[in-house]
């Protein structure tokens, strides 16, 4: 593989110790009818939720979506759902029920990437692998599947994973099923292509020194904007984490900076520790409403506090309504 710039090989420091895989989850023999969505919300606030963390129930009363991180493509066009439990996906159905939550299926990730390439350039393991994913997502209620694959490493590649999700795009809408990608807002990718999706997760974090500022998340989204995203495609990214200012990187999560250091709302770095304080996200979900951008999307939910500190409760508070921008 190429190398690859550093702001993105630092995305794998924001995933945390891991928890052993779980058991395969059993072979569905005959997917039920169709799912029924719920109707997308105005502005969508849209959480990643790690197999390696535990659900808190409290997160759906703040998301219109939540995507659970994550399964991987096989070379044989097989899905491998291993780390994934029955017993969350009762708990999520129960959640969507109650709460008309959207529940998304994550493939691929940081390290969990290496079977995207082959498959995508099988065109019948993409079928395959497309079949594969509609019978779990029907099986299981699902509303959609989200792409992370990290990272095509040539024109040959991009160009099939562009092939591959215009025809998922196409068998999934059949089934009511959005299709859509986290995407590294890199000027050197394809970016324009990935308009085939119904949304586009802008991971906009591990940018820089200072990984995820204001400035930053409106240039990023000012590039998808630029290259013709739809502005109601684009789910802007805001993380949940802080990380240094200068290496050796190292990340805290946004309730371990609280328990820590307490800073107030206005303050985004702490011991030289940059992360978004309550106020930047503020500033960054108002941005995206005045942009009519579709949401905001965070990596992780587990990152955050639960009390009145709560950047996802801030954010949900914006996006409704019951605090003005």
């Amino acid at each position: 593989m190429k190398p690859i710039p550093v702001f993105l090989t630092l995305i794998l420091l924001t995933a945390c110790g891991r928890s052993a895989p779980a058991a395969p989850l059993p072979t569905v023999d005959a997917p039920p009818a169709p799912t029924e969505s719920p109707a997308p919300a105005p502005f969508a606030v849209v959480g990643y939720f790690p197999d390696y963390r535990e659900l808190n129930p409290v997160w759906a009363e703040s998301l219109t979506d939540i995507i659970y991180f994550s399964a991987e493509p096989r070379a044989d066009g097989s899905l491998n759902a291993s780390r994934l439990n029955e017993e969350t996906w009762q708990a999520l159905i129960e959640l969507k029920t109650k709460y008309r939550l959207r529940v998304h299926l994550s493939i691929g990730g940081w390290e969990r990437s290496a079977g995207f390439a082959p498959m995508t350039a099988d065109p019948v393991a993409r079928q395959k692998f497309i079949g594969a994913l509609i019978e779990f997502a029907l099986a299981r209620r699902l509303d959609g599947a989200d792409f992370d694959w990290e990272f095509p490493k040539d024109k040959t590649e991009f160009d099939n994973y562009i092939l591959f999700l215009t025809e998922a795009k196409e068998a999934f809408s059949k089934h009511n099923l959005m299709v859509s990608v986290a995407l590294t807002p890199d000027p050197n990718f394809p970016l324009a292509e990935f308009a085939v999706v119904d949304r586009v997760h802008l991971m906009s974090y591990d940018r820089a020194a200072k990984h995820a500022t204001f400035e930053q998340a409106m240039d990023d989204a000012q590039l998808f904007l630029d290259v013709g995203i739809p502005a109601e495609k684009i789910i802007l990214g805001i993380p949940f984490y802080g990380r240094n200012t200068a290496p050796p990187y190292k990340v805290l999560s946004y309730e371990e900076i609280m328990s820590r250091y307490s800073p107030p709302p206005v303050v985004d770095e702490v011991d030289g520790v940059y992360f978004n304080g309550l106020e930047t996200i503020q500033d960054k979900t108002c941005f995206a409403m005045d942009e009519e951008l579709g949401g905001a999307m965070v990596w992780e939910l587990a990152h955050d506090t639960t009390d009145a500190n709560s950047l996802l409760r801030r954010i949900h508070a914006l996006a409704t309504g019951k605090i003005s921008c």
